[in-house]
């Protein structure tokens, strides 16, 4: 039986942690097996025959979508549908192809973006619309200051520092852009033919437009002055986030 919107939601929450997390595992022991020389054949054949399932898994979702199409099937508040399905073993098999490409090194990324995506998921469900762009602003300013040290580290690639701060520039331009063509429109937004309606509450416009130009502030700090000054504008950043969830957690109660 369908389930009520409520448990809907709290179920889809719990069910994208499950996945995001459940990834982060099976990456750990991909990992273990790859990175030493006895086991690695073995975790090799492993993420092979991963991929491989998950291949099978789209297929599966793809049939089980055409069967409830053509059943006329109610997806109201379901979780487990073939378009679902084909979606995760989709996401899957990109995440594993990527590590078999790329090897080691692409284990940390997803090691940080699988829970990130998660919490973020979360956030969605449970927050202001305004909180969850101003935790998007935030995470984007820590990640690109994270590639600010990562640049100013190697000689080869420090021009990256300044690419990720002219990348923030311009998505904080976007997006103060953006927050003023909503507020003219009093909360109305038409995209590609579609009608979007936004609730944000009294100080949101205030708050969309100041936290992309602290962020992007943030980042030009970090790679004009160095490594040091870099983790320092990562530990604001994430103080930031923390004041404004706390704030914005107070007015859910």
């Amino acid at each position: 039986m369908p389930q009520k919107k409520e448990e809907y939601i709290t179920n889809k929450v719990l069910a994208v942690f499950t996945v995001c997390l459940s990834g982060v595992l099976v990456l750990m022991g991909l990992r273990k097996l790859i990175d030493f020389g006895t086991t690695y054949l073995l975790g090799m054949t492993v993420l092979r025959a991963l991929m491989l399932a998950a291949a099978v898994g789209i297929a599966v979702g793809i049939v089980k979508m055409m069967r409830e199409k053509k059943n006329n099937t109610d997806l109201t508040y379901r979780i487990v549908t073939g378009q679902n399905i084909a979606f995760v073993c989709l996401c899957a098999l990109v995440v594993l192809a990527m590590v078999h490409h790329w090897g080691i090194p692409i284990f940390k990324v997803f090691y940080a973006l699988l829970p990130a995506l998660a919490v973020y998921y979360l956030i969605y469900h449970s927050y202001q619309p305004e909180f969850c762009a101003i935790s998007i602003d935030c995470g984007a300013a820590v990640a690109l200051l994270l590639i600010v040290r990562r640049a100013q580290i190697s000689a080869n690639v420090q021009y990256l520092a300044w690419v990720a701060v002219a990348v923030y520039a311009v998505f904080a331009v976007a997006q103060i852009a953006l927050t003023m063509q909503i507020k003219k429109a009093n909360g109305k937004l038409t995209l590609g033919g579609r009608k979007l309606s936004f609730v944000f509450s009294k100080n949101a416009y205030t708050m969309l437009t100041v936290t992309p130009v602290v962020m992007a502030a943030l980042v030009a700090l970090g790679a004009a002055l160095g490594t040091t000054v870099a983790l320092y504008a990562i530990i604001g950043a994430a103080g930031y986030l923390f004041v404004t969830a706390v704030y914005y957690t107070v007015k859910l109660m």
